[in-house]
């Protein structure tokens, strides 16, 4: 059977940072809560709604759906958190809202602990990297790979296990891990392309690229390599867009 060993390789530059650094005294705001939606969203008192930056929670069920494995337990593990504190602090970073309207933000008890970083430690959301928003990045990501390592929470079950893509069917949809040989690499006008083993490909666009060091890019061609992200179809192919370095590391497989 064989073992994944992964090396997280930084491609993409940051700048270094303890791994407690997201603790902080000092906020943009002082908020209380209003209502948890769920693992990471909730609603402050003045009906704004507060997306937690750098962290993603399964999906509770909507429309008959069932609930996402560990989606009710992130949720109620933010509300106990929120409960022992009145008021919580916001920090923003670089980009303060989304698509939706939704405000994004850092979000600390009053003694200044870090929500996200403690739903990280605890396997409870995965890391979510979206630029530019990458304060606290090096932080979060230690925990969760703290959390990975140990197999807590969300890491011990099968949905949150790298899938190697010969066993994709080409109909998955949603957030995945998958790892694959790097056939070739290529580009065009809008993207860099990494293509995969069983007509899999991961795309990085322009706009992103500046967070990425293109030789490194290049030297993919024939490695093994795991990759996040959300897989969708498009022209026959299954596709994962590639946000940030973080999202993709070279692997090792090794036999017992």
């Amino acid at each position: 059977m064989g073992i994944i060993l992964l090396f997280f390789t930084p491609y993409g530059v940051s700048e270094p940072q303890s791994p407690d650094s997201c603790v902080s005294t000092y906020f943009d705001e002082k908020v209380r809560i209003k209502h948890v939606i769920d693992g990471d969203t909730v609603i402050l008192e003045d009906n704004r709604h507060v997306r937690l930056i750098g962290i993603n929670t399964p999906e509770l069920g909507r429309d008959n759906r069932p609930d996402e494995a560990g989606a009710e337990r992130a949720k109620l593990e933010l509300e106990r958190l929120l409960n022992t504190s009145k008021i919580v602090g916001l920090n923003y970073d670089i980009e303060q809202s989304d698509r939706h309207g939704r405000t994004l933000a850092h979000l600390y008890l009053e003694v200044g602990t870090n929500i996200q970083a403690l739903m990280l430690e605890d396997g409870l959301a995965i890391p979510l990297t979206i630029p530019p928003n990458f304060k606290h990045l090096d932080c979060y990501t230690e925990k969760a790979k703290t959390a990975r390592t140990a197999q807590r929470g969300l890491w011990a079950l099968d949905k949150y296990k790298a899938r190697h893509v010969h066993s994709l069917a080409g109909k998955e949809r949603g957030f995945n891990f998958i790892f694959g040989k790097v056939e070739r690499v290529t580009e065009s006008r809008s993207a860099i392309w990494i293509n995969l083993e069983n007509n899999v490909s991961l795309r990085i666009i322009k706009d992103d690229l500046k967070y990425f060091n293109h030789d490194a890019l290049k030297s993919f061609a024939g490695k093994i390599i795991e990759a996040k992200g959300w897989l969708y179809k498009k022209k026959g192919q299954l596709r994962m867009q590639i946000r940030h370095p973080l999202d993709i590391n070279i692997i090792n497989l090794s036999e017992n």
